[in-house]
């Protein structure tokens, strides 16, 4: 099961792409824009880098914080 992972609850944007209990790869970013800037050109990024696609994703796991994604 292949898991795409975003977080936003820092200043930091993070995405991660993961099978089982393996980290695929991660990917962060802070570059002093805001998340709704970075967060979809990041997610495009990783799938580049690992061959995968959208359909190859069976989960999206997110999680809740200070809503960085709105503000920074």
């Amino acid at each position: 099961m292949k898991i795409l992972s975003i977080s936003t609850s820092s200043n930091i944007a993070s995405v991660s792409i993961s099978e089982n209990d393996d980290c695929i790869l991660e990917l962060n970013i802070d570059n002093n824009k805001t998340h709704s800037e970075t967060l979809m050109p990041l997610i495009e990024e990783i799938f580049n880098k690992t061959n995968l696609k959208l359909s190859d994703i069976n989960a999206v796991a997110c999680d809740i914080g200070p809503r960085f994604f709105y503000w920074n």
